[in-house]
C-alpha cells in the first residue's frame, strides 16, 4: 500500500519537476548570450536563411577558451548548457507562436512531435557522454544544444508562416 502511494506521489510530481527544470533553464539564460543569438537570427531573417550559422555562437568560443584547463570537460559541458538555455527559451517562444497561429492541424502535429522529439534527443545525446570527450566537446550537453537549436529554428519558421496573414 505504501509503495502504491509513494509511486502515485512520484508520478504526480514528475510534470511539476519537469516544469521547474524548464523554468530554471529559461531563468538561467544570460542576457548577453541571448543577445548574441538574437543578433544573428535578425541577420538571417533579412536574408531568408535558416539560421544554422547561429548555432554554437555562444558555446563554441567558450569551449575553445576552456581547452587545456584541468576541468576542461566539465567546462565544455557548462558552455554547451549556457547556449542550450538560449535555444530552450527560443523553442518555448516558437511553440507559443505556432499555437497563436490558430491552425489546429499544425498545433496538433507540433504538440505530438514534441513528445517524440524530447525522448529521441535524450536517447541520442546520452551516447555522447560515453565516447572520448575530445570527439564531441560538451558531450550530451552539446548534442542537446544542437538538437534543440535545429528544432527551434524549424519551429521559428513554422511560427512565422502560420502567423503571416
Amino acid at each position: 500500500m505504501k509503495f502504491k502511494l509513494a509511486a502515485a506521489i512520484l508520478a504526480a510530481g514528475l510534470p511539476l519537476a519537469s516544469m521547474a527544470f524548464a523554468q530554471d533553464t529559461a531563468q538561467s539564460t544570460a542576457p548577453a548570450d541571448l543577445a548574441v543569438i538574437d543578433a544573428c537570427l535578425k541577420k538571417v531573417e533579412k536574408t531568408g536563411g535558416f539560421g544554422s550559422a547561429c548555432v554554437g555562437l555562444v558555446a563554441d568560443p567558450c569551449i575553445k577558451a576552456a581547452e587545456g584547463a584541468n576541468d576542461d570537460v566539465a567546462r565544455w559541458k557548462a558552455c554547451a548548457a549556457r547556449e542550450l538555455a538560449v535555444w530552450t527559451q527560443k523553442t518555448s517562444g516558437a511553440l507559443k507562436k505556432v499555437q497563436a497561429g490558430g491552425f489546429a492541424d499544425a498545433i496538433k502535429a507540433v504538440n505530438d512531435s514534441q513528445k517524440v522529439f524530447a525522448a529521441s534527443g535524450d536517447r541520442l545525446c546520452a551516447v555522447f557522454d560515453n565516447v572520448d570527450p575530445g570527439m564531441y566537446r560538451g558531450g550530451a550537453s552539446y548534442c542537446r544544444l544542437r538538437e534543440t537549436a535545429n528544432r527551434s529554428l524549424s519551429l521559428i519558421k513554422l511560427g512565422a508562416a502560420v502567423n503571416e496573414h
